[in-house]
């Protein structure tokens, strides 16, 4: 974990870095060894120099993804095109992805009202250890919970977590990054809102009375 003022940002998974950007599996020989950890070391300091690198384009399409809910049921993420996604990248043991989800939690009949629904998809878990995370917490908005099977680890390049989006109604990406702070989750689905025009009711035309000629 790397502590960032006052969030904690834990790193997905290391190994899975290493094997996905160098291919180093289970290096033998202590030469080997080392360069396994000073690859290990440059990566994690450009993960943590440049965060944004990780990032998706703001304005850019979502990238869309299968996977399958506790009930094992298929879901597509472009199923939900047309409504306003969170999308919520994590895992069950990382604090700050539990701060995240507890924030969510809060606003909830916010997101409901304004017609958003929450994809939470859960890096490297199992469905047993998700669905006791999940025990007893009640959702006000519309919650999916999904199991990644490696399809959103590296379409979305999760390196940090917690990683949270929000997608507009266009299936467009209107934020990317770490943990936000209700107020924030808050402004930008009020600002994908579609404007409500009033109404001008024009004024009745007068009807003038007619006189007849004398």
């Amino acid at each position: 974990m790397q502590m960032f003022g006052e969030e904690t940002t834990c790193i997905a998974s290391s190994e899975t870095i290493v094997n996905q950007v160098g291919g180093v599996v289970k290096p033998k020989g202590k030469i080997m060894q080392k360069i396994a950890l000073l690859l290990l070391s440059t990566l994690l300091l450009l993960c943590f120099a440049d965060q944004s690198l990780a990032y998706l384009q703001v304005g850019s399409e979502a990238p869309d993804f299968e996977l399958t809910d506790l009930e094992g049921n298929k879901v597509r993420l472009s199923d939900f095109k047309g409504q306003i996604i969170v999308l919520q990248l994590g895992t069950t043991w990382c604090p700050d992805c539990v701060g995240q989800s507890a924030d969510l939690m809060k606003i909830g009949p916010f997101l409901k009202d304004s017609s958003a629904v929450l994809v939470d998809v859960f890096i490297q878990e199992n469905r047993g250890s998700v669905s006791n995370f999940l025990k007893g917490k009640e959702f006000a908005m519309p919650m999916v919970p999904l199991l990644d099977n490696g399809q959103v680890h590296r379409a979305y390049q999760v390196y940090l977590i917690p990683r949270l989006l929000i997608i507009d109604q266009q299936f467009r990406i209107v934020y990317d990054g770490l943990r936000l702070k209700v107020e924030d989750v808050q402004e930008k689905i009020v600002a994908l809102q579609p404007l409500v025009a009033e109404e001008i009711t024009a004024p009745g035309d007068i009807v003038m009375p007619c006189s007849l000629s004398q």
